[in-house]
């Protein structure tokens, strides 16, 4: 009688795909996680520190609704505010783009969810 070999194997942090594990243990650099922590930390900081993202925000909405909603004005600029937000947008796409490739770089780890968890 054939028994056939287990599609998952078990470790010390839950059941996983023994075939794509096999195939991480040939290739998979985990030093790529270490490398995620250091590009995202910039991004962590502009989000998190004053003068940052969240500052801008709230000058872009202080020139906005000074703008469109005839509010008085509370913010003095040399930028122009479609420039503010076009600089934001830019900011948001960067982040956009390095959030993809970090989500792109933990995706094998992912992938050894084995076939046993579909159900």
């Amino acid at each position: 009688m054939h028994i056939p070999e287990p599609r998952f194997a078990a470790t010390p942090y839950g059941d996983v795909d023994a075939a794509a594990l096999d195939n991480l243990r040939q290739g998979f650099d985990t030093a790529v996680l270490l490398e995620v922590v250091e590009r995202l930390a910039p991004m962590a900081q502009r989000l998190d520190r004053t003068g940052g993202v969240r500052d801008e925000l709230l000058r872009l909405h202080r020139m906005a609704h000074t703008v469109i909603n005839g509010a008085n004005l509370s913010e003095s600029s040399a930028d122009d505010l479609w420039e503010v937000a076009a600089g934001l947008i830019d900011e948001f796409r960067q982040m956009s783009d390095l959030c993809l490739e970090i989500a792109a770089a933990l995706q094998p780890l992912a992938d050894l969810q084995p076939a046993h968890h579909d159900a």
